[in-house]
């Protein structure tokens, strides 16, 4: 018997099967990622995550820790401090990050918490609908615009969500608050001249083709306790779009399968899905944050740094983790993939009341989604079909350590698991602080192109590299990946 004539078939097979495989990396490689996961913890500075990593007794040892991932720090300064339209795209630099000016420990006065840095991160703050607007086209703008210029014009076609959909993938977003809030809106696709008319923003999605899915709080037949809202007491129908369109969305109109109960969006996270879902959760204003004080009109605060009794998690309500495994369920039928932003959004919520022990369940329930997200991309083909890209919009509430209000950026304190760490709040608002940046997948090395500067300060303290792009440069991935070779 001739062995070599034999083995030409194999050896040919084997080369065949080898090139297929090379032509298929290089065609990833080449045409970008076929998923892209944006997740934004909304007001988590550094601090809100490494808190809530000391109480899970997780220090250094999350998904997000491994080696594997691109770890850096993120600016979020707005183009100015205006809330309305100037007219012109100029830059204000005395609001561009600068470590000198955040680091600066000076005292300003006698009065405790009164430093130097803290009054300029303080006073150079972005918005989330600023930040959203970065981060959906890659523009700087005004602090309360949801995709729209300082030009006062719509960037029609220009968000990432607008885009991905012109590629043929699918689109959704999902949030821990109302859907039409501004970083779901803004990472929708949503234009608005401002945040507040949630009513137009909530419409503008729910017509848009580009979404597929849209999941969150806002419910305006349910109080924040998930409670329903007794008949002739006032309901708030601005998150949902107004009276006549949530009265159609319960009567199966308007082309959305609308979804209310936790049942509901346990029930989609397997199994077959319908084209367009409406997750709408059975709670005013956000999964769980506000649980306890029963109103169904959304407040910020009661009492600020006050923290509410010991609520029960309200039973009827899903957590973000759910929601996003429903939604990754409901958009991986598309063989061409599909771009998807999930925000923790009540992190923000309790960073202004001041709140940390239900930041740190905000957080944690955050992280929760992202061990989701980890684990549904390692079985749906593996790091080299998605891009997955973890951030915060902006910090919020200033957080560091016990003695931070007579010592300038007192460093945190571990107390263990289980145990709130020592923290203190030098801030009911935003802050123009660094953000973290973790990302992996295709594309996520590209960050290392985008590189701003280095904060020394920040490296010591956060324990990174200290390397920042800016919250820009996270469209400029995105878009690279959605559009590919087509770029």
């Amino acid at each position: 018997m001739n062995h070599k004539k034999s083995e030409r078939p194999l050896r040919l097979a084997a080369v065949l099967i080898l090139a297929a495989a090379v032509v298929l990396s290089l065609g990833r490689a080449a045409w970008g990622a076929k998923n892209v996961i944006l997740m934004v913890s909304d007001g988590a500075g550094f601090n809100t995550w490494m808190a809530t990593d000391m109480y899970r007794g997780k220090p250094g040892k999350q998904v997000y820790d491994q080696s594997e991932w691109v770890r850096l720090g993120c600016t979020t300064f707005t183009l100015n401090r205006s809330g309305k339209p100037t007219g012109d795209d100029k830059q204000d630099r005395r609001i561009v990050y600068d470590p000198a000016k955040a680091w600066d420990a000076t005292p300003r006065s006698n009065k405790p918490g009164d430093f130097a840095g803290y009054a300029y991160l303080k006073t150079t703050a972005t918005d989330s609908a600023a930040s959203a607007t970065a981060l959906a086209t890659g523009r700087k703008t005004y602090n309360g615009a949801i995709n729209w210029s300082n030009a006062d014009r719509p960037m029609l076609g220009q968000t990432i969500a607008e885009i991905a959909k012109t590629r043929g993938k699918s689109v959704g977003v999902v949030s821990s608050v109302p859907w039409s809030h501004a970083t779901p809106a803004g990472l929708g696709g949503a234009h608005n001249r401002s945040r507040g008319n949630c009513d137009e923003i909530a419409n503008e999605m729910l017509a848009a083709d580009w979404l597929d899915v849209i999941m969150g709080a806002g419910n305006p037949d349910y109080d924040n306790d998930g409670v329903p809202v007794p008949d002739g007491k006032r309901r708030n129908y601005k998150y949902v779009g107004g009276e006549e369109t949530w009265k159609a969305l319960k009567s199966g109109r308007g082309g959305w399968k609308l979804i209310e109960s936790k049942e509901d969006f346990e029930a989609l996270t397997s199994g077959p899905t319908p084209p367009k879902v409406l997750g709408t959760a059975q709670v005013a204003a956000t999964l769980q944050e506000r649980r306890g004080s029963g109103r169904s009109i959304i407040a910020y605060t009661d009492v600020k740094g006050a923290e509410p009794p010991d609520v029960p998690f309200i039973p009827n309500v899903p957590t973000l983790a759910t929601m996003t495994k429903a939604a990754l369920n409901c958009l991986d039928d598309n063989p061409d993939g599909f771009y998807l932003m999930i925000e923790g959004g009540a992190v923000d919520w309790a960073n202004h009341a001041n709140r940390p022990r239900r930041m740190i369940e905000e957080q944690t329930d955050f992280v929760r989604a992202v061990e989701a997200v980890v684990a549904w991309i390692e079985s749906h083909g593996g790091w080299d079909e998605t891009l997955l890209i973890l951030t915060a919009d902006h910090d919020c509430g200033l957080i560091w350590g016990p003695e931070s209000k007579t010592t300038a950026f007192a460093p945190i304190r571990d107390r263990g698991p289980g145990k709130l760490p020592g923290i203190v709040y030098n801030s009911g608002g935003h802050s123009n602080s660094l953000v973290p940046l973790m990302a992996r997948g295709p594309g996520s090395r590209r960050f290392a192109e985008l590189i701003k500067g280095q904060d020394e300060r920040a490296a010591a303290v956060w324990r990174f590299s200290g390397r920042y792009v800016d919250n820009t440069d996270i469209f400029t991935v995105m878009k690279g990946e959605v559009v590919g070779a087509e770029q």
